[in-house]
């Protein structure tokens, strides 16, 4: 039996009866494509909507490894130093304070930071940042100032207090927001501009954008919302065709087929083997993309808030690992255990909000992505679709 005959009845079972409205998957080996799949609909009020390999998704954290990219092309030209301080290249971030609670009154308490914020810390995610759906002290700024809302895609909107001390803790947040906006004061062009021109073209990526065309939002994949009752209800596409910040940590577009375009880099030293242009050094691909970055006594937290149900559901993957066995690179998590699906020790991933997942195995020479289009984040649907799709992968290659 093909990869494709043991793939795509598990993307149309899971796409039938309002499990999941779209799937849109692939899987790549160390010599490209080897397996491209879509079911089900890209708008459940529009029963001619149809989800095909050309459906633009949004793709949200997944964004978040193609602007670390970047920084690291730029760590290897000597424009950009991994223990630089942030404020070198974007002096506002001089007047960030810790956001330390709030007085009876519901009103902020802010103190003084001791640490300044590094490079390092942006891309490990150890500057002090956090998001409104993974903080309760965020959350709540935001229900009574209105802010922060990294969607609206504002740089006002991502520079935001600290929820503690800089370099002292792992937490999710808009650190790479942030790194996107020191990527585009030091090669002097948007992020949209030097994403195409060093990373997208020389892949033969042509969907990817920050800024989305009139065509683009035609065959775009809707974000739905999962109800209690277990149903989806369409959301609206509210977000600007020409955002006013290009967010590096969540604001790219693009079909799937050219998202594993990209992650095929990582199983081939950084280079493509379809276009055989070199993206990253192997070097550096050794010791930024796959090494361990966080700083010293860090450790990737056992779990997120669940702050706002709206956007995540509890998100408990982190605590099933020891400490010393999940770490943070310049890209990605990384887990140095096998996993039941048959993922290998030292393998790599991470996802998008609206459920979009991907992982990466060196080892084996596999890479892989499954994505749709569903809040809130850690749908236990999305997730038992994602395992089973990785796993059959496995029992494939292993056969």
């Amino acid at each position: 039996m093909s990869l494709k005959e043991r793939l795509d009845p598990i993307l149309e079972k899971w796409t039938k009866e309002g499990n999941l409205p779209m799937i849109s998957a692939g899987v790549v080996t160390k010599d490209g494509i080897i397996y491209l799949g879509a079911s089900g609909s890209n708008n459940l009020n529009n029963p001619e909507g149809k989800t095909n390999l050309d459906t633009i998704f949004e793709l949200y954290s997944t964004t978040k490894a193609v602007t670390t990219t970047a920084a690291v092309q730029l760590i290897e030209k000597g424009l950009l130093g991994l223990d630089d301080l942030v404020e070198n290249y974007i002096p506002e971030i001089k007047g960030i304070k810790i956001l330390d609670g709030f007085d009876e009154n519901d009103k902020c308490i802010f103190k003084d930071p001791v640490n300044k914020p590094t490079i390092r810390n942006l891309l490990t995610h150890t500057a002090g940042f956090s998001y409104t759906f993974f903080s309760f002290k965020y959350a709540k700024l935001y229900d009574t100032t209105g802010k922060p809302d990294p969607f609206k895609d504002s740089w006002d909107e991502i520079l935001t207090p600290y929820i503690y001390e800089p370099g002292t803790k792992w937490h999710y947040g808009v650190n790479i927001d942030v790194l996107g906006q020191v990527i585009q004061k030091v090669s002097g062009v948007t992020l949209d501009e030097y994403f195409k021109k060093n990373i997208f073209a020389p892949l033969g990526i042509t969907s990817m954008t920050f800024i989305r065309k009139p065509e683009q939002v035609a065959n775009k994949a809707i974000i739905h919302s999962r109800e209690e009752n277990g149903s989806l209800k369409v959301l609206p596409d509210d977000r600007p065709l020409e955002p006013e910040f290009h967010c590096g940590g969540h604001g790219l577009y693009g079909t799937i087929p050219d998202y594993l375009r990209f992650l095929l880099i990582f199983l081939n030293k950084g280079t493509s083997p379809i276009t055989g242009k070199q993206i990253l050094k192997p070097e550096s691909v050794e010791n930024y993309s796959f090494a361990n970055l966080l700083p010293e006594g860090v450790f990737v937290e056992d779990s997120l808030e669940h702050s706002q149900p709206y956007y995540s559901k509890p998100v408990t993957t982190f605590s099933q690992l020891p400490k010393e066995l999940h770490t943070w690179t310049s890209s990605f998590y990384r887990t140095d255990v096998p996993l039941p699906t048959g993922r290998s020790a030292k393998s790599f991933m991470w996802c998008g909000l609206p459920n979009l997942y991907y992982w990466i195995d060196p080892t084996e020479g596999v890479a892989g992505m499954l994505a749709t289009q569903v809040f809130p984040f850690f749908d236990e649907k999305c997730l038992e679709a994602n395992n089973e799709f990785e796993s059959e992968v496995y029992k494939f290659l292993r056969a």
